[in-house]
């Protein structure tokens, strides 16, 4: 059975959850695609990882910095690991509209931990 976007299961993002991008979005260098490859700092090789965006908030329309928009936007993260041991954290943000049509539910990303690591380390992102 195919994953169910938000929008076919009638439910709305919430902060602090992940989702599963459910196909692949954007087009050239700006694509975000569904799946990745992730090898973690142990040398576990993830090689099609489901792409997960994380809700840091939904926030209302013109919402200052996130651009204008005539509804909510959902504001979400991303991570790659564009070299072994590290993981980069991207930030975008979608209507909320397209944002349900586009994910389903999700599941905290093998990276993540890697990430909470490095930021221990490092003293934060």
């Amino acid at each position: 059975m195919a994953p169910m976007s938000l929008r076919d299961a009638g439910t709305a993002p919430v902060k602090g959850r992940w989702y599963a991008l459910l196909a692949d979005h954007g087009e050239g260098v700006g694509m975000l695609t569904r799946t990745y490859r992730y090898t973690s700092p142990s040398g576990e090789e993830y090689a099609e990882n489901q792409r997960q965006l994380y809700v840091l908030q939904v926030v209302e329309p013109a919402t200052y910095g996130v651009g204008y928009s005539t509804e909510d936007s959902v504001l979400c993260m991303w991570l790659d690991s564009p070299s072994p041991g590290r993981v980069a954290v991207h930030h975008l943000s979608f209507p909320v509209t397209q944002f349900v049509e586009l994910v389903g539910e999700g599941e905290e990303p093998p990276e993540y931990v890697a990430l909470q690591e490095q930021q221990a380390t490092v003293g934060g992102v």
